[in-house]
């Protein structure tokens, strides 16, 4: 666990670094208080998304690239020393210490998000690592369509220092960096009149310490939901104002960040959009976000090259005349397919759920339209077999805010007169009809609860918070935030017991590269691994037109294949079927690879 530590101390250094070059570049100083050391580090991790995204165009992401991108931060300091009082470097060092040793407990003998990272994730990473943009990619897998922006964040940490299993450190940075900002924003920041905020930040880390404990949770979702969750605190900040450039621009930035998490968060996109909109700052030339813009018009572009869609499985934005792409249904890469099982699966459809079989979109198509209207999907066996997905996104949470809201209620004076209000300013209307709006979406297209556990956190919040300001009133503000303080104090030990426990438990396994997750298998437990378990895979290959290798784990349906075995992070390009191989051929020129469909 020392190699996991010192590992962590390093990437949490250079991650902030990067973070803190990246915002001097809107003029806020490497020292500015504005900005704590974590929040610098979620700015980091972005700014790293974006360049092994523009770089991947025209080099693999491999170690040579890796190592030169993390020493420019650390050039930087040195640049800026002159500027730095000793008293503030202890400081960085020391936040650098407290941010590993709590991610090593959160990832130390912990898994990677199963299945979905072994099935599309880690492949894809590897991908990146091992090749440039890689046209046409999707017709191996059509999930690799879907890939957050992460899965570049990712690549980005295997170098010659931390190898194949950095790629598991930022997903743990992104965490604790959000529980340590939150944290700190509550306990630290002089946010005393902005009532509402100093309850968001204890609703929100609540909702991380009950429901995004886990490493092996950390998906593509989660990602996404943590920077909706501090794109919403921006906005509640006291000094934060949409006629502010920096303002604008930050909050630009974040909101494309979460929509290149995950397109359900999209919606996100509409906060400064209607804005900017609303109070014309379009005739403002300094109001126009250009580096958002160019960061969306690269990801669109990295979309279209490996998939033939902007916005995949977007149908409405792809191109049938791309020589890799097709929406006719025999063809694995269509985005109808991938989008039709994708809201089938989450409503529940029989023949998916129970294994029974689906091809594509043109099987049974009038019986799949019937299921899908007018949620008629929306039965006693989806509520009896589906829901929970959503009930336990938010169910321990609901119970929660109640019991701190009645320790509240217990501890108010009656003789206080307050006027009970639902909406109590216009951002607090603005933050329910978003979420509100987002849960809509989550019921109506894809109604599962990892999709939207921002969304139906937010709403609850928003929901509630009426009813703790109208106790909080009553009971004093300053009796409520001790109350807050103390289930928070309560909290935070259970979950850092629940981690140390998963420790204590996988102690003695000793599998290739533990105790770090493992990311190539998955099939057993950690207590039952030995030495003998965890290493690279290579399952069976097809030399595609004497071009490349192309590996895969079955025959099977890509569909409906067994999903015991994963590509995860052994050789590629992997799929998880071979059933397609024969519609397509593979080329080569410049050094990138083409999957051309035989149309």
């Amino acid at each position: 666990m020392i190699e996991i530590l010192i590992f962590f101390f390093i990437s949490s250094l250079c991650t902030v670094l990067t973070g803190a070059l990246f915002l001097k570049i809107y003029s806020i100083q490497f020292s500015d208080s504005n900005f704590n050391l974590s929040e610098k580090g979620l700015y980091g991790l972005l700014i790293i998304s974006f360049l092994s995204l523009f770089l991947n165009f025209f080099f693999k992401i491999d170690h040579f690239i890796t190592c030169l991108l993390f020493i420019l931060p650390f050039i930087y300091l040195l640049s800026e020393r002159k500027k730095i009082s000793s008293k503030f470097l202890y400081k960085l060092i020391l936040h650098s210490l407290i941010i590993s040793t709590v991610a090593t407990i959160f990832i130390s003998f912990d898994n990677v998000n199963r299945p979905d990272a072994g099935i599309y994730h880690l492949p894809y990473t590897k991908i990146i690592n091992d090749y440039k943009i890689f046209i046409g990619v999707v017709n191996l897998n059509s999930l690799y369509g879907a890939t957050s922006i992460f899965q570049y964040t990712s690549a980005f940490y295997n170098n010659f220092l931390f190898k194949d299993v950095g790629i598991t450190i930022p997903l743990a940075l992104l965490a604790i960096y959000f529980i340590d900002y939150f944290i700190r924003e509550f306990f630290l920041s002089n946010s005393d009149t902005n009532k509402f905020y100093r309850f968001y930040c204890f609703a929100i880390i609540s909702y991380f310490l009950l429901e995004m404990n886990r490493y092996s949770d950390y998906g593509n979702d989660n990602p996404a939901h943590i920077y909706f969750f501090y794109l919403i605190s921006v906005l509640f900040k006291n000094k934060f104002s949409f006629k502010n450039v920096i303002d604008f621009k930050i909050v630009s930035l974040i909101s494309l960040f979460c929509f290149l998490n995950k397109v359900f968060l999209g919606i996100a996109l509409l906060i400064p959009t209607i804005f900017w909109i609303k109070n014309k700052l379009f005739k403002s030339f300094k109001f126009y976000p250009f580096f958002s813009i160019f960061f969306l018009f690269i990801w669109c572009l990295k979309n279209i090259l490996i998939s033939g869609c902007a916005i995949y499985p977007i149908k409405s934005t792809c191109n049938e005349n791309l020589s890799w792409y097709s929406n006719k249904p025999e063809f694995r890469i269509a985005s109808k397919n991938l989008s039709e099982f994708s809201e089938l699966h989450a409503k529940g459809w029989t023949d998916i759920v129970d294994n029974i079989g689906y091809e594509n979109y043109s099987i049974k198509s009038n019986e799949k339209k019937i299921f899908m209207r007018n949620f008629n999907w929306l039965n006693a066996d989806y509520i009896s077999r589906h829901s929970f997905t959503i009930r336990k996104k938010v169910d321990i949470f609901i119970l929660y805010l109640f019991f701190v809201l009645s320790i509240i209620f217990f501890f108010r004076d009656k003789k206080k007169k307050i006027k009970f209000n639902w909406f109590l300013d216009k951002k607090h209307l603005n933050l329910f009809l978003l979420s509100l709006f987002g849960v809509l979406v989550l019921f109506y297209k894809f109604p599962v609860g990892r999709y939207g556990s921002s969304y139906l956190s937010l709403l609850i919040i928003s929901l509630l918070y009426p009813f703790f300001s109208f106790f909080i009133e009553q009971c004093s503000f300053k009796r409520s935030k001790k109350i807050f303080s103390l289930f928070l104090i309560i909290l935070l030990p259970v979950v850092l017991g629940k981690n140390l426990n998963r420790i204590y438990g996988g102690f003695n396994s000793n599998y290739y590269s533990a105790p770090w997750p493992r990311i190539y298998e998955n099939s057993s437990k950690i207590t039952d691994l030995n030495s003998n378990n965890n290493y690279p895979v290579t399952y069976q290959s097809i030399n595609k037109n004497n071009v490349i290798d192309i590996y895969f784990v079955n025959h099977d349906n890509f569909w409906m294949s067994d999903r015991k075995k994963l590509c995860l992070y052994n050789k590629s390009p992997c799929s998880q079927t071979s059933e397609n191989f024969h519609t397509f051929n593979v080329s080569k020129k410049y050094n990138y690879y083409k999957i051309n469909l035989i149309k």
